[in-house]
């Protein structure tokens, strides 16, 4: 559930990662950091810089 709404929240560039880590529970942005990278294979900004960049 949680990797479902990261990847819901990471559209949405208004949320911080910092903001986002917090509404999903974790305790600090370096443990939703790590979790992210797991689901995903990249960092939350590496993830979002790709999505932001327009074919």
């Amino acid at each position: 559930m949680r990797k479902s709404l990261a990847l819901d929240y990471m559209e949405q560039s208004r949320i911080s990662i910092t903001e986002m880590s917090f509404m999903l529970g974790f305790n600090d942005t370096s443990s939703f950091t790590r979790a992210f990278r797991r689901w995903t294979g990249k960092s939350p900004r590496d993830f979002r810089r790709e999505r932001s960049i327009e074919p």
